[in-house]
């Protein structure tokens, strides 16, 4: 793992990570970055030269995560999951689990990283099913939607709209004024 400084380019810190690709993209929170590919660290931001072995590594996991799905940071939650949809919440300034093993209701492989938005946690499958979990350290799934086509992208918001890439479509849902 390598950490930049975006504006100049220059290397401000890097430790020893995975040695395999890195596919899910880092996300940050509480001062720290939290950087997974099968297994999950925890840096502390701040520190320079090389972190391995020191504190700046402030929790690690070898469980949990998928080596396509990213991590997301919703809150005080971290939220991991595999690409079979095994779902995993920890505290994400200790790494202590909250939940783990959380499933979806159907078997099924997942590509798409996860999204937050208004207390829910959304996982779309590449069989086109997006299923609403309920955020927290409680493992609740809401409610389960079909776009009837695979999706292997990762869904994104915009302007209180969610668009979701078919492998044919681009879908736009919004909330309708009045439901």
């Amino acid at each position: 793992m390598i950490s930049y400084d975006p504006s100049t380019g220059k290397e401000l810190w890097r430790s020893k990570g995975v040695d395999m690709n890195a596919i899910p993209t880092p996300v940050t929170g509480h001062d720290m970055v939290f950087v997974a590919a099968k297994r999950l660290f925890a840096v502390q931001l701040g520190g320079s030269g090389d972190l391995t072995g020191t504190s700046n590594i402030v929790w690690k996991r070898e469980k949990g995560t998928g080596p396509t799905p990213s991590p997301l940071r919703y809150g005080d939650y971290l939220y991991l999951m595999s690409n079979k949809g095994i779902l995993t919440c920890l505290d994400a300034r200790t790494g202590e689990v909250r939940y783990e093993g959380g499933r979806v209701p159907v078997p099924a492989t997942f590509t798409a990283s996860l999204l937050a938005f208004g207390g829910k946690i959304l996982l779309t499958s590449e069989d086109g099913d997006t299923f609403m979990v309920k955020a927290g350290p409680q493992h609740e799934v809401l409610r389960t939607n079909s776009i009837g086509e695979p999706v292997y992208a990762s869904p994104a918001i915009s302007g209180g709209k969610i668009f979701i890439r078919g492998e044919k479509n681009l879908y736009c849902i919004e909330k309708i004024a009045g439901e």
